[in-house]
């Protein structure tokens, strides 16, 4: 439009003859009658033009900048593109969708008192789900406003989990895997739920730290038996995720923390928000048939992350592989993935545990619980501690695949002594 203007504004400015018959035309005498008339009427078109010209300028700047203070910028449409994407998708029609306000009233406004935890994503609360006020884990993203329309945002990633999380977890059914239970998109927040695991993380039976309370006691140490029965059920949830289920889904953040505990010690693994599918167009076969290669940035929690895939950037099984060996290695020796009061070449469990076990010393980093544990443990806890150390190799080749890391951990689990009954 502007340019249509100043040309306007242009042929305003010539006079008459020039206008219809070019550089060749006769100029008219100075004198001509009419001709001041002709060039003040063609000024004030002039100006009348430019003044147009400006007026829509500076319209278009307000609504730019409307545009950018919008709160659509934000939550709305963060809301407006998880519904879209969850209609385009048909999802809407596999889970319950809760409202807002179920969900608020169901947390009792989102109480600090219950919150369970929080996460890179967002806070997990305490629900009772009406009618019969079942308990579930409710987990509220946070989305904060985008800074500016042209600009990847965080919401835009946060909004991005969200319908990953609601996509993948609505395909899966395994009795270790978290269980997605419904969603709600709101422009006042965007919620999932789940399950509701009453027994803390993996991380907090491992590591002893507080719980949802200062006064909290530590949890008692986990007997071996229970860490092998732990190890299996991670095994045979990622076997069912890169076996079971087509396309594969890779899970990116395969933790400690990721891994929630029954009040029975049996673990679920939970937190899809990193997962990819391993589908076209994303993935393409490799040259050994059967893998599949993502090609992506590589995303994950440190300590964990697979170095393989962060030096090549493709994505495979055997990168939820490798943070399964690491989650292994705590199991065996009860410490974080990462502690930067070691020494710097030992701040990352995976290098230290394998640089111990290459000289023989592996019992200087067995958690002492469960060397305290019956001699014949011993035995069993070599064989996990060599199977996590074939799954934490550097080159993701030399890594045993999910399935084979399950059927050799229920061969050591079937190592451990009968227990005796109580008389």
């Amino acid at each position: 439009m502007a340019p249509h203007l100043l040309f306007l504004a242009a042929a305003a400015l010539l006079p008459p003859a020039a206008a219809h018959h070019g550089h060749n035309a006769t100029p008219p005498p100075p004198h001509a009658k009419g001709g001041s008339s002709v060039l003040t009427t063609a000024l004030i078109s002039a100006a009348v033009l430019l003044v147009l010209l400006l007026v829509y300028l500076c319209v278009a700047i307000a609504v730019r900048r409307f545009r950018r203070r919008d709160p659509a910028a934000g939550p709305s449409s963060s809301a407006a593109r998880a519904a879209a994407f969850l209609r385009r998708h048909g999802l809407h029609q596999h889970h319950p969708s809760f409202t807002y306000e179920q969900l608020r009233a169901a947390t009792a406004g989102f109480d600090p008192s219950r919150k369970l935890g929080d996460g890179g994503f967002g806070t997990v609360f305490l629900a009772y789900l009406p009618p019969n006020g079942r308990p579930a884990a409710v987990k509220r993203l946070h989305v904060p406003p985008s800074p500016s329309p042209s600009f990847p945002s965080a919401s835009a990633i946060i909004t991005k989990s969200f319908c990953n999380e609601v996509l993948i977890l609505s395909a899966l059914r395994h009795p270790h895997l978290v269980r997605l239970h419904g969603f709600c998109a709101d422009p006042r927040a965007l919620l999932l739920v789940y399950d509701f695991v009453p027994n803390g993380t993996l991380s907090y039976h491992l590591h002893r730290r507080c719980g949802v309370t200062a006064a909290a006691p530590p949890p008692p140490p986990l007997p071996w038996r229970t860490r092998i029965a732990m190890a299996v059920q991670i095994a045979s949830a990622l076997e069912y995720l890169h076996f079971g289920v087509k396309p594969p889904v890779v899970h990116r953040d395969v933790t400690s923390w990721n891994i929630f505990v029954e009040a029975d010690m049996r673990a679920r693994l939970g937190d899809f928000g990193l997962s990819r599918l391993l589908a076209p167009p994303e993935a393409c076969a490799t040259a050994s048939g059967r893998e599949l290669i993502c090609c992506t940035a590589p995303q994950g929690t440190p300590g964990y992350l697979d170095p393989d895939y962060h030096r090549s950037f493709q994505l495979t099984e055997k990168s939820d592989v490798y943070s399964f060996g690491v989650v292994v290695l705590e199991l065996v020796t009860g410490l974080r993935p990462v502690d930067v009061c070691r020494e710097r070449r030992d701040a990352t469990l995976a290098d230290w545990v394998v640089a111990k076990i290459q000289v023989g010393e592996l019992r200087e980093v067995v958690d002492q619980p469960v060397l305290g544990e019956a001699p014949g443990v011993m035995a069993s806890v070599e064989a996990v501690a060599e199977l996590a150390f074939r799954c934490v190799a550097p080159d993701k080749d030399d890594r045993p695949d999910s399935r084979e890391a399950l059927v050799e951990l229920r061969r050591i689990q079937g190592m451990l002594p009968e227990v005796s009954a109580p008389n």
